[in-house]
């Protein structure tokens, strides 16, 4: 994945592409396995052309991105049309689908070439920051975790483990700022914060998915350590996360 960044946007854009399409089948399983959703393959099919669309953009420019734009609304237009006049009793629960699909799967994979396109450099620092908030939240959690987070939905998760990832984040926030990229302490101490909390939302939310629907991994794409959504739940509201901090910094 790092690899991928340093080789450049399409590199990175190509590898998250089968990413995407897994995650978007895993998501159909755990939410709308009663099969008042897309089917997996509308699912699959729908998170990939949304990706591309919204990578696309990184690689057109002038009028080219209003066609794009307008090509897929004009798929969206269509598929909403479609679900409201089927027999479907719930053409509601299809469309929330069809959203949620691009909303949380199919943007958050895109903040990945993004990134990269501004500095890949800033994609590997938010995965280091990503990775350093789930180590450190594990390791204070067992060692010194006693005030449960959220029981019902993450028994495993205390708030010292949330504080210890989040300190842990800091301090190699702080070493890349110094280090690596030269960039204001203050401002990677924010990023860092921002990534901390936003994953470990990612994480409880994904938690709470499987077990709304009786699971305990979301898919199999790593054998003894579940599937892509289990592998990037954090990653799905840390990277917007970062992309909007990091614009935000950069006006400021």
């Amino acid at each position: 994945m790092l690899g991928a960044a340093w080789l450049g946007v399409e590199a990175t854009a190509a590898l998250f592409l089968p990413i995407t399409v897994i995650a978007a089948q895993e998501l159909n399983r755990l939410q709308w396995s009663k099969g008042s959703g897309l089917s997996p393959f509308g699912s699959a099919m729908l998170a990939a052309i949304a990706y591309g669309a919204l990578v696309s953009v990184h690689f057109v420019s002038g009028p080219y991105i209003l066609w794009a734009i307008s090509a897929v609304l004009f798929i969206l237009l269509a598929l909403v049309v479609s679900m409201l006049r089927a027999n479907s009793p719930e053409p509601t629960i299809r469309i929330g689908h069809l959203f949620t699909v691009i909303i949380y799967i199919a943007a958050p994979m895109a903040c990945a070439p993004w990134m990269v396109s501004l500095d890949p450099m800033l994609f590997i620092s938010f995965m280091l920051l990503l990775w350093t908030n789930d180590t450190g939240a594990y390791i204070v959690g067992k060692a010194i975790g006693r005030s449960k987070l959220l029981p019902k939905v993450s028994p495993g998760k205390t708030w010292e483990g949330l504080m210890g990832g989040i300190l842990l984040t800091a301090l190699v926030a702080w070493a890349l700022s110094t280090y690596v990229m030269f960039g204001p302490v203050k401002e990677w101490i924010i990023v860092a914060v921002v990534v901390s909390i936003t994953a470990t939302v990612g994480d409880l939310l994904e938690s709470a998915m499987k077990r709304a629907a009786g699971v305990k991994d979301s898919g199999t794409l790593m054998p003894g350590h579940g599937g892509a959504l289990d592998r990037f739940d954090g990653y799905l509201l840390a990277a917007p996360a970062m992309l909007l901090v990091v614009h935000l910094l950069m006006a400021s």
